[in-house]
């Protein structure tokens, strides 16, 4: 309860597939996103559901899941009244209740929104001072297109469909460094999404062996089946989603070959526009080369 993990990244970022090979640990429970850490108080959390109701599915899944065992669209609307009557907690203990319901194992959650929400992080850490976090990179390039493709389906193209590269993947990952800095070096980890993907089973024993939980092979072996998460598929039609939608349709692990990273090309979205030369410097320092 004391020692959940939180993947930090911005949208886009494997943390769908990460967070439950992660999750999927004998140790470990992976959570879909539950976007708690976005506001102070229940009743600030649900005035997000209300402007963005797609934002309350992941936590409701869970709710469901882990306090009434099951996902079925009554276990949803109880999921919904419940957290009405938690209206004047704090997310925080929403979240405690999630981890008590867990049991022995440790929380594992994701939620993109995290990055952006102000005081989300420091929320967390007030919260949770022994908590992990593992940042998970992805080059700009695959996670800004990647943004654009899901968005364009989503409301059908136009401005809301091309992302800005500064704002989405460059913002994103220094709030991250900075949200890290008062973290000890030893509960911190920073991966590249590709490095992991190309080859998970020695980098599940590596975050294992971080984390201080069982590496051996058969933990191990359980975490490269992501597709064995009670959240590894579309909810009822009152939750259908809480994950990225492609993984919940295919949630198996496949083998991945990383692609040569272009960081000199125009924008696929606008070919008038290139990458800054911010984002250049930090992608440099992640490992991506120009």
């Amino acid at each position: 309860m004391h020692k959940p993990l939180f993947i930090l990244a911005p949208p886009r970022s494997f943390t769908s597939i990460v967070c439950g090979m992660i999750g999927n640990h004998p140790e470990l429970y992976g959570l879909p996103e539950t976007n708690l850490f976005a506001a102070d108080s229940v009743a600030g959390l649900r005035r997000i559901h209300r402007a963005q109701r797609r934002f309350s599915f992941g936590l409701l899944r869970a709710i469901a899941e882990l306090g009434l065992g099951g996902q079925k669209e009554e276990d949803v609307d109880s999921a919904v009244d419940w957290l009405a009557e938690q209206n004047d907690t704090s997310t925080a203990s929403v979240f405690a209740d999630l981890a008590e319901w867990a049991g022995p194992r440790r929380l594992v959650e994701k939620s993109p929104m995290h990055v952006y929400a102000p005081a989300a992080a420091e929320r967390m850490q007030l919260a949770f001072p022994e908590a992990y976090y593992l940042h998970l990179l992805r080059e700009p390039r695959g996670t800004c297109e990647s943004i654009h493709k899901s968005a364009q389906a989503i409301v059908g193209g136009g401005r809301h469909g091309n992302p800005d590269p500064d704002r989405v993947w460059l913002k994103a990952h220094l709030g991250i460094i900075d949200a890290l800095q008062e973290v000890p070096a030893d509960r911190q980890l920073t991966l590249r999404g590709e490095d992991l993907l190309h080859a998970p089973a020695a980098h599940m024993t590596h975050i294992a062996e971080w984390l201080g939980i069982d590496s051996g092979d058969d933990a191990i072996d359980e975490m490269l089946h992501p597709e064995r998460s009670p959240f590894a598929c579309m909810g009822p039609d009152n939750a259908p989603t809480g994950n990225d939608v492609e993984f919940l349709k295919n949630p198996a692990l496949r083998p991945y070959t990383p692609k040569p990273v272009d960081l000199q090309s125009p924008l696929s979205w606008d070919d008038s526009l290139h990458f800054s030369q911010d984002v250049l410097e930090l992608a440099e320092i992640f490992g991506y080369r120009k």
